[in-house]
């Protein structure tokens, strides 16, 4: 699953900016919490990105980058972009997270 790398250096990249601008330019906790969980879900996509293709490891992948984008995506465009109904959007997110990483644990538990 190669494009989950992909994404993985998208929200690696994402969160060094939006972690950059935090401490340099705009010092909100939420824009530090938004970089935070963006570089924290680095680590489980490249992990993903070297496992086979399995429906399993699709929807984990689907879940943390759709979940990533909605929060920190809201986080930002809330902060950056002055767009406050974006907050609006933050629990779908943190729900998606949830649920991937909800599913990581039920994909251990299954036998191989």
């Amino acid at each position: 699953m190669r494009w989950t790398a992909a994404v993985a250096g998208l929200f690696g990249v994402g969160g060094l900016i939006g972690a950059t601008l935090h401490a340099h330019v705009l010092p909100v906790p939420a824009l530090q919490q938004g970089a935070y969980l963006a570089l924290f879900h680095t680590a489980p996509l490249l992990w993903l990105s070297r496992s086979q293709p399995t429906l399993w490891a699709t929807l984990q992948a689907s879940f943390f980058t759709a979940g990533v984008l909605l929060f920190t995506g809201s986080i930002y465009l809330r902060y950056l972009a002055g767009w406050t109904q974006a907050a609006a959007i933050a629990p779908a997110g943190g729900t998606l997270l949830l649920l991937a990483w909800g599913l990581v644990l039920l994909s251990s538990l299954r036998k191989s």
